[in-house]
């Protein structure tokens, strides 16, 4: 057979966003008569069946972003009670194994019992410290709201030493006190606007009542509906799409398990420690910061906030007790975020913060809260979703690179 003539390109370099890629694969034989395709036509099915996937999901999220909060409680839930699950369907001393469809419902049973429970014992005392909380931000019976009552004594002291000290002309004077007025009468309308706001959600609690029998057929038929899905994809590229999940799967149960380990950290931190400083809504101010723990960045602002505003509010004028709060919430922060994060979630904290705050306010812009929430998980699905397409790369490259050694 006579050989054919082959001719070497050129190594080619790209870039994007400024980075540099060489790529070698690039500088490999080419036929002249009717040859083999090149390699990089073999990448292209791949990349397309992938990014494709990816924006479709992105669109159908958007879609259905008014009604995705059932799901995606049912895919928290889920992650958190496939141990138990797994658990119970292995076999056990005496090689049998309890039913799937049993060990789902006793999993899913169980954890409603806990929540039923949780909410009976809490929601008493949770109530009674709500109601001191409304005192504080808003007032009652027509009188003026504690916080704004503080400020106003605060604001006057500083008054006092500052004019008194005659660094600023009388009109300035005037202008600053305006602004004072302002802003402190306009402060317990801005915290009933941000309650109001919140209530919106409570409409959705209507939804929840679906997220049960979401969880339940997510247990239980889970694994057959990822092969469904994959059964739409070319069968060469179904063992790709299988790997790509399962790294996705790795990555959501790690985070939503080591997040709630952290969120609970962080809750009794908070409650244990303000209550300790003698503020009274502890538990409320603790039961926040579980919730709102798993927003980045923002999460721990908001409650660390609060808790000033109350610390604030329940002291005497003069009094180091806001400081103290302020610099307690700041340590709990700092550990949760170099201690305890990092020796939880590992390779979540190795996304740089400039990501997840831009994750984290372009999910308040789609979203709303639950985008937010979602910042975080999502950030890291895209992380490995690209570091999957890079050992895809770079697997091919090393294939092309000794095809032309040989």
């Amino acid at each position: 057979m006579q050989a054919r003539r082959t001719i070497h390109v050129a190594e080619r370099s790209t870039a994007f966003m400024g980075l540099q890629f060489n790529d070698p694969s690039y500088n490999r034989p080419m036929s002249t008569g009717g040859g083999e395709p090149r390699r990089l036509k073999s990448r292209l099915p791949s990349a397309f069946w992938v990014g494709g996937g990816l924006l479709l999901l992105l669109l159908i999220t958007f879609l259905a972003r008014q009604i995705i909060l059932p799901f995606l409680l049912a895919i928290f839930l889920t992650y958190l009670l496939l141990p138990l699950v797994n658990a119970m369907t292995e076999p056990g001393s005496g090689g049998r194994r309890t039913p799937r469809v049993l060990a789902v419902f006793l999993a899913v049973a169980t954890f409603i019992g806990v929540l039923v429970v949780a909410i009976l014992v809490l929601a008493p005392l949770l109530a009674g410290e709500a109601n001191r909380l409304g005192r504080v931000l808003f007032g009652t019976g027509g009188q003026e709201p504690q916080i704004a009552h503080r400020l106003s004594a605060t604001f006057q002291d500083w008054r006092n030493t500052i004019y008194g000290a005659g660094v600023f002309p009388p009109s300035v004077q005037e202008s600053l006190d305006q602004e004072a007025r302002d802003f402190v009468s306009g402060l317990g309308d801005a915290a009933a606007a941000a309650v109001s706001a919140s209530l919106t959600f409570f409409p959705k609690l209507l939804e929840l009542i679906a997220v049960p029998l979401l969880t339940f057929y997510m247990l239980l038929d889970g694994p057959r509906l990822m092969r469904e899905i994959r059964s739409f994809l070319p069968s060469a590229q179904q063992h790709l799409a299988a790997d790509l999940m399962r790294r996705w799967d790795r990555v959501l149960s790690e985070y939503v398990r080591g997040q709630l380990i952290i969120s609970l950290f962080i809750g009794v931190v908070v409650t244990l420690g303000l209550r300790a400083m003698g503020l009274k809504a502890a538990l409320l101010v603790g039961t926040i910061a579980f919730f709102i723990e798993a927003i980045p960045f923002f999460g721990p602002l908001i409650w660390g906030t609060l808790a000033v505003l109350l610390a604030l509010a329940q002291s005497p004028a003069g009094s180091p007790l806001p400081l103290i709060v302020a610099i307690f919430a700041l340590v709990a922060q700092q550990v949760d975020s170099h201690l305890v994060a990092p020796l939880i979630l590992g390779r979540f904290t190795k996304v740089h913060p400039l990501l997840l705050i831009f994750s984290t306010l372009l999910g308040a812009s789609l979203f709303g809260l639950i985008g937010m929430f979602l910042a975080a998980p999502v950030t890291a699905v895209a992380k490995e979703t690209f570091l999957f397409v890079m050992e895809r790369v770079q697997a091919r490259r090393g294939a092309a690179s000794l095809t032309v050694s040989a």
